[in-house]
């Protein structure tokens, strides 16, 4: 596995305007490994679009929603895709509610899935959506051992003077903060 990342890398730098998608493509017909698979498909989809094959890169991750329609994580890609490479704020926007919705259910990658949704918020400049999601990443008490990633803030210092009740900014950030310096774990918990 690192063999084929290491080349495709090497493949990239040496041709940056090439399309390299038929050799991550070779590899996944190579390999009987799911995980493997897995892994190749997702540096496929951002082959494509880092080429600009939109259509390509929605296709994979569309049908990933299908292979596990419950889990909160390839609707986060979908969403992401949306924001980052083939910008439309107003499908990256409805993707990622319906994606925190279904964290929420599973209880896998809410911090995820409302550090993305800020993001959007920011962009999109829905001050009313960024202020209800600083208030739900300000409350949300994770259960440790559920899979996300640890509160993100780096969004904090995007959000323009006014825009939204700075005591929301304040709250976030002490919450922040705070798991920081008790050393939290999503994995864990509590580690100090």
């Amino acid at each position: 596995m690192k063999a084929v990342s290491a080349q495709y890398l090497r493949s990239v730098r040496s041709e940056p305007t090439a399309d390299h998608s038929d050799f991550l493509l070779q590899q996944i017909e190579a390999t009987s490994d799911p995980d493997e698979r897995s892994v190749i498909e997702i540096s496929l989809v951002g082959e494509y679009q880092r080429i600009g094959r939109y259509g390509d890169a929605v296709a994979i991750l569309e049908r990933n929603i299908r292979a596990d329609p419950d889990h909160p994580y390839p609707v986060i890609a979908l969403a992401e895709h949306y924001h980052y490479a083939d910008v439309n704020y107003p499908t990256a926007k409805k993707h990622i509610a319906i994606a925190v919705q279904k964290a929420r259910r599973s209880g896998e990658f809410l911090y995820q899935a409302l550090g993305v949704q800020a993001r959007v918020a920011i962009e999109s400049e829905d001050w009313i959506l960024l202020e209800e999601t600083l208030r739900e990443l300000t409350c949300y008490q994770h259960e440790p051992g559920k899979v996300d990633v640890f509160p993100e803030s780096d969004f904090l210092k995007r959000i323009p003077p006014g825009k939204i009740d700075p005591a929301l900014v304040e709250a976030y950030t002490s919450r922040v903060q705070y798991l920081r310096s008790i050393g939290y774990s999503t994995l864990t918990g509590r580690s100090t």
